[in-house]
């Protein structure tokens, strides 16, 4: 299965916008992934639309990014995956806003559930969830990041070191791929830097340096050699 990692080079308040520069990004794969907030602070019809237009323009499923979508008490940061038919395959939430988010009201969502691509299971976990993802209790097959990776730091090596490290580790503890699909490190959050962490960790390459690849582009996830890889670490006892 081949997923399409979408960076676009910059954040716009507007999410049509966003979603204009991804179909510009469209390249062939079985499964596209947004970064987050590509539909900005969308209505909730109106991103659903544009993420569903992009399914079917792609030919692929498509997790959508996220938008902020307003509730009773704030808003929360939810987003949907979309079948090349057109139909919803699933919803997700960010179960644990931080920092500009807590402060601009965004509320905790619900943690998000596992789907079923292609016999395959598959987890979106949008930023910030996947340090939380250690509590996993269902085994997935693909763990799919949107990101906005706002820094501190006056570089963005920092947090791509630690991204990188994280992803390594949550695709070698699970025995799963993991992608992540981030902004370009010029764009900006409200004058927040963005680090551009976009990437992609696989739990059993062929070479070393192949645990970890930066940046946007088309990567396979080959799950024969996936089940491989498990089968062996339970055949040495590393695994039940």
């Amino acid at each position: 299965m081949k997923v399409l990692l979408i960076q676009p080079p910059r954040w716009s308040p507007d999410g049509h916008d966003n979603f204009d520069a991804a179909e510009r990004l469209l390249q062939e794969a079985d499964l596209v992934l947004l970064p987050e907030l590509a539909g900005s602070s969308l209505p909730r019809a109106e991103y659903r639309e544009r993420v569903v237009r992009l399914a079917r323009l792609a030919g692929a499923f498509v997790v959508g990014g996220s938008h902020y979508d307003a509730v009773e008490g704030g808003s929360v940061n939810r987003g949907v995956v979309a079948a090349p038919d057109g139909t919803i395959a699933a919803e997700y939430e960010k179960a644990h806003p931080y920092g500009l988010e807590r402060r601009s009201g965004v509320l905790p969502g619900r943690p998000s559930e596992t789907f079923e691509l292609a016999g395959r299971r598959m987890r979106v976990l949008l930023c910030a969830d996947l340090w939380y993802s250690a509590r996993m209790a269902t085994a997935v097959d693909a763990v799919l990041v949107p990101a906005f990776s706002l820094t501190q730091w006056d570089s963005p090596e920092p947090a791509r070191a630690l991204w990188q490290h994280m992803s390594v580790a949550r695709a070698y503890e699970f025995m799963t791929y993991v992608a992540v699909s981030d902004w370009h490190h010029e764009a900006t959050y409200h004058g927040h830097p963005c680090a551009g962490v976009t990437g992609f960790a696989h739990p059993y390459p062929d070479r070393p340096e192949e645990y970890f690849t930066h940046g946007a582009g088309t990567r396979v996830m080959d799950f024969d050699r996936l089940d491989a890889l498990r089968a062996d670490r339970v055949g040495r006892g590393f695994a039940s």
